[in-house]
C-alpha cells in the first residue's frame, strides 16, 4: 500500500465522525472505500448568495448547498480542491464567484482532510475568526460583510454546532461503510 492510499484511508476513517450530523451528511464518490479520492457533501448550514432580480444583485439566504470535494494524485502534497455545485455559489470572501473554496490558511499536508472541512464549512458560517481580508477570493463579499458584520441577526449566519460524532458511532458507520464495500465486490463489477 502506498503512503497516498494510507493516508486516504485515514481521512476516510477521520471523516466518519463528521457523517449524517445535522449539519453534513457525505457520499465517497470516486475511489474504492475507505481510499476515496472524491466526496459529495450534503451541506446543511445556512449562509449567504448572490443573486440576481430584475436586472439587480441582491444577497439572499441559502438554506444548504451541495459541495465536491477532489483530492489529486498529488494530494496531501496538494491541498483538496472543494467546489460547490450549488447555484448560485456562497458569496464569501473565502469563496470565488464561481464556487471554487479559497481556504483563509495555507495547506499543510499534515492536516487532515476533517479539519479542512470543518474549517470549510465554518466559513459558510461566516465564522468571523476566517473571513479573509488580506487576499480575499471575492472582494464584492467582503465588501459587502465589512458594511454588515456589526449585524448580529446576520453572522454567524448559522450557529449549528459543528459537533462530531462518537467513536461508537463512527464505528457503526465504518461498518456499514465496508459492508457496502462487501456487497459490491461480491457483484463482481469492479
Amino acid at each position: 500500500m502506498t503512503d497516498r492510499n494510507e493516508r486516504l484511508r485515514a481521512d476516510f476513517y477521520d471523516m466518519l465522525s463528521l457523517q449524517d450530523r445535522p449539519y453534513l451528511s457525505w457520499t465517497a464518490t470516486k475511489g474504492d472505500p475507505p481510499c476515496a479520492e472524491e466526496y459529495l457533501l450534503d451541506i446543511r448550514l445556512r449562509s449567504y448568495a448572490l443573486s440576481a432580480d430584475h436586472g439587480r444583485y441582491t444577497v439572499g439566504v441559502i438554506r444548504g448547498c451541495t459541495v465536491k470535494v477532489t483530492l489529486w494524485d498529488s494530494y496531501p502534497a496538494t491541498p483538496p480542491y472543494v467546489k460547490m455545485l450549488t447555484i448560485p455559489p456562497v458569496f464569501h470572501p473565502c469563496w470565488y464567484s464561481k464556487g471554487v473554496y479559497c481556504p483563509p490558511r495555507k495547506w499543510r499536508a499534515d492536516r487532515s482532510l476533517k479539519d479542512y472541512i470543518l474549517e470549510m464549512l465554518r466559513t459558510l458560517r461566516y465564522d468571523p475568526e476566517l473571513i479573509e481580508s488580506e487576499a480575499p477570493a471575492n472582494y464584492k463579499a467582503l465588501e459587502w460583510y465589512t458594511r454588515h458584520k456589526g449585524d448580529p441577526a446576520l453572522f454567524p449566519s448559522d450557529k449549528t454546532e459543528l459537533s462530531e460524532n462518537s467513536p461508537q458511532e463512527a464505528a457503526v458507520y465504518e461498518k456499514a461503510a465496508l459492508s457496502f464495500d462487501e456487497i459490491v465486490d461480491s457483484w463482481g463489477i469492479r
